[in-house]
């Protein structure tokens, strides 16, 4: 998704309540908590420091104010949506741009802090504070099914209509996140690579005119994803 610098870039967040090991990260988890326990305005930065096993002072020195919190936390949900918007502007094989896309997607949904029903709760309920999430995530469906429609129009995908095939693969995601996060009980667990995967394989193996090259597509989407990052570091 395409999103102004100057708002508050929203995404898709999650709570996975393990200490991560980075003062930041911890107080961006434990504020998410919080925000979802008693509501954003409610919040103090005194109950996000005790929270966070931090002095309020400590606090302070990695955000100043809470409102900063959230921009920390909507911010580091974007890379799905930079990677979709740079990938859907570019020409070639609409295939393994696709499946580049849904595979950084569903890293993103198993890395981030904050289930995304999770933050889809909140954003409905606090709309005055969260509502670009709900930009970003019609930004973010609109490029997938672009991306679609392109390998539609090319031949590489069956006759589909792109905008379902974008709402079913990004639901797709969002459940496996869920399943990533919180297996049921007698069923297989998956890594954050694997669950992208599968995800990303289901969604590609039922659009691909030629099932068969789906290995292939794997592995040019890969390249893809290692330039972006390389790209994105540098």
């Amino acid at each position: 998704m395409t999103r102004d610098a100057s708002r508050p870039a929203a995404g898709r967040p999650r709570l996975s309540g393990a200490p991560t090991g980075s003062p930041r990260q911890d107080i961006i988890r434990e504020a998410i908590a919080l925000f979802v326990a008693k509501g954003y305005a409610e919040t103090t930065m005194s109950e996000i420091a005790r929270s966070a096993g931090l002095r309020q002072s400590s606090l302070y020195y990695w955000f100043a104010r809470k409102d900063n919190i959230l921009q920390a936390l909507l911010e580091e949900n974007r890379s799905s949506l930079a990677l979709a918007t740079a990938l859907e502007a570019q020409s070639g094989a609409a295939a393994p741009r696709l499946y580049a896309v849904l595979h950084a997607d569903v890293m993103q949904l198993c890395s981030a802090p904050l289930d995304f029903y999770e933050f889809e709760r909140v954003a409905r309920s606090q709309p005055q504070n969260f509502g670009a999430f709900f930009d970003d995530y019609a930004a973010l469906h609109r490029l997938t099914a672009s991306i679609v429609h392109q390998g539609v129009s090319a031949g590489e995908f069956l006759a589909v209509d792109s905008s379902d095939v974008a709402t079913a693969a990004l639901g797709l995601n969002e459940g496996l996140q869920r399943h990533y996060r919180q297996p049921l009980p007698g069923l297989r667990s998956y890594s954050a690579e694997q669950v992208s995967e599968l995800s990303a394989d289901t969604s590609l193996a039922r659009l691909l005119a030629i099932p068969e090259s789906l290995p292939e597509i794997r592995m040019a989407a890969r390249g893809i994803t290692s330039d972006w990052n390389t790209t994105a570091e540098s």
